[in-house]
C-alpha cells in the first residue's frame, strides 16, 4: 500500500524538478492516469468488466494489495496502455516518460551535469522509497550520447598514455638512456597535442571513427623520434652533444624524409576517396606525419644538440653493472657455501 501511494506522489515531484519536463502539457504518468480511472470505474453506474472482476471495489490508489496487480493489468488491457509491463500476472516495470531540459546537441558540460543533477535526486529517493519500488533508474538517448563520448575520450586517454608509457619502455632500452628517453617522449607529445589541435582546428569532434583514427595516429607518431633518439645513442665513443645530434641527422635523416614523403604521398591519395573512414584516416595521417617530421627535425634534434648528452649510455650502463657485480657476488658466495658443505 505505502508503495503504490510512492509511485502516485512520485510524478508531481520528479516533474517538479528543474531538470525533467513532461513530453507534453497534459501528460500524466501511468499511475496516475490509473488512479483517475479507478475514480471514474468507482462512481460509474456501468463499470468496465476489468474493473468488476479484478479491482475489488477500489476507488482510488492505494488498491488492495491482493488486488492490485490485476487490477492494473485489466486497465492497461483495457485502453492500450503499453508502459505497464508484467510477467505472469506481476507487475515488473511502470514506465514514465520524460523530456530532459539539455537538448540532444547541447554540450558534453550540460549534460553530464544533468545527468549528474538526475541521478543524484534517484539516489536520494530511492533512500526514502518503500521496498519494491526503491530501484527505479532513468534513461535516455541524451545520456547515451553523453555517455558513449565520455568512453571515447577515457579511451583516447588512455590509448595515448598506453602508447607513450611502451613507447618508453622500447626507447630505454633501446638507446639505454634516461636523458634520451625523457627528450623522446616530449617530442611524441608535441606530436599528438599538435595534430589534435589541428583536428580540432578543422572543426572535428570526437566520435567512433575519430577515436580509432586516433588510436592509430598514437602508434604512428612514435617512430621517426625513436630512429634519430637509437641513432644519437648508437655513435660510438664518447663524444659531444652537437656531433651525435650531426651523426644521427645525418645517418636518419634521409631515410626519415622518404617514409615521411612517401607516407604522406599516400594520404594525399586517400583524400580523395569516398568511404568517410579512409578520408578521415587520411587526413589524420597527414597531420600526423607532418607534425612527426617536425618533432622529430625540430624538436628533438634541437633539444639533443642544446642539452643533449655526450655520453647517453652511461647512467643505464652503471645501474646494468652494479647489477651484474651483485648477482656474480650472490652467485659466488652460494658456488662458495656449496663447497664449504662438500668439505
Amino acid at each position: 500500500m505505502a508503495a503504490q501511494s510512492f509511485l502516485v506522489d512520485f510524478c508531481d515531484r520528479w516533474f517538479d524538478t528543474d531538470f525533467a519536463l513532461r513530453p507534453s502539457s497534459d501528460y500524466q504518468c501511468p499511475i496516475n492516469v490509473f488512479d483517475e480511472w479507478l475514480q471514474q470505474q468507482s462512481q460509474s453506474d456501468l463499470p468496465d468488466e476489468g474493473y468488476t472482476q479484478h479491482c475489488g471495489a477500489a476507488t482510488s490508489v492505494p488498491v488492495a494489495e491482493g488486488n492490485f496487480d490485476a487490477c492494473i493489468i485489466a486497465w492497461s488491457q483495457s485502453i492500450g496502455e503499453r508502459s505497464i509491463l508484467q510477467e505472469n500476472g506481476v507487475v515488473r516495470i511502470i514506465v514514465t516518460s520524460t523530456n530532459f531540459a539539455a537538448p540532444w546537441f547541447s554540450s558534453m558540460e550540460v549534460l553530464g551535469k544533468e545527468w549528474r543533477d538526475s541521478e543524484k535526486w534517484l539516489e536520494t529517493d530511492r533512500l526514502h522509497a518503500p521496498e519494491g519500488v526503491n530501484r527505479m533508474y532513468h534513461t535516455s538517448s541524451n545520456f547515451w550520447r553523453y555517455d558513449t563520448n565520455e568512453r571515447l575520450l577515457q579511451t583516447a586517454y588512455g590509448a595515448g598514455a598506453i602508447a607513450l608509457s611502451f613507447a618508453a619502455v622500447i626507447l630505454l632500452v633501446s638507446s639505454r638512456s634516461f636523458t634520451l628517453t625523457l627528450f623522446s617522449v616530449l617530442s611524441i607529445g608535441y606530436v599528438l597535442i599538435a595534430t589534435i589541435a589541428c583536428l580540432v582546428g578543422l572543426g572535428w569532434s570526437l566520435g567512433f571513427l575519430e577515436a580509432v583514427c586516433l588510436a592509430i595516429l598514437i602508434g604512428i607518431s612514435c617512430d621517426f623520434v625513436i630512429h634519430f633518439s637509437h641513432a644519437y645513442a648508437m655513435h660510438p665513443g664518447q663524444q659531444a652533444r652537437d656531433i651525435r645530434t650531426k651523426f644521427a641527422l645525418i645517418h636518419m635523416g634521409p631515410s626519415v624524409l622518404a617514409a615521411a614523403a612517401t607516407t604522406m604521398a599516400g594520404a594525399i591519395i586517400m583524400l580523395f576517396t569516398e568511404i568517410l573512414f579512409f578520408g578521415k584516416f587520411a587526413v589524420v595521417l597527414f597531420m600526423t606525419i607532418v607534425h612527426s617530421t617536425i618533432g622529430s627535425f625540430f624538436v628533438f634534434l634541437t633539444i639533443t644538440d642544446c642539452i643533449g648528452p655526450s655520453d647517453p649510455t652511461k647512467g643505464v650502463d652503471y645501474i646494468v653493472n652494479k647489477i651484474r657485480q651483485w648477482f656474480a657476488a650472490k652467485c659466488s658466495k652460494s658456488v662458495s657455501l656449496r663447497e664449504q658443505d662438500k668439505t
